[in-house]
């Protein structure tokens, strides 16, 4: 008899969502510029929002190894309407992995 691994537990789209705005709104204090925290602060209410998307390639620098498209997600976060001529501001972006039993978590910010 021949030992299959356990499927992995991977977040559904909208725990990914909620567990990025969790960690931005962590950590956004310590890592926006006071203008940008300001603005977030102001507007979150009404144009706050996050995107998930595939991970870009400017990862593997802070995480040493090739991602994975099926296991790593890119969350987007920031403000509808609130860049340059009413386009949306991305405030952060933060890596995550799918697997809800890894603690991947990476982050670049706006400015930084």
């Amino acid at each position: 008899m021949t030992h299959q691994p356990e499927p992995l537990a991977l977040w559904s789209t909208d725990e990914l969502c909620e567990h990025a705005f969790n960690i931005f709104e962590e950590i956004a204090a310590d890592n926006l510029s006071a203008a940008d925290f300001a603005l977030y602060q102001q507007h979150a209410d009404s144009a706050a929002y996050v995107e998930l998307a595939t991970p870009v390639d400017d990862w593997d620098d802070l995480t040493g190894t090739a991602l994975q498209p099926d296991y790593h997600v890119e969350a987007h976060i920031g403000l509808a309407g609130q860049g340059p001529l009413g386009s949306d501001l991305v405030l952060a972006r933060i890596l995550l992995s799918r697997d809800q039993d890894e603690s991947l978590c990476h982050a670049r910010w706006r400015g930084q």
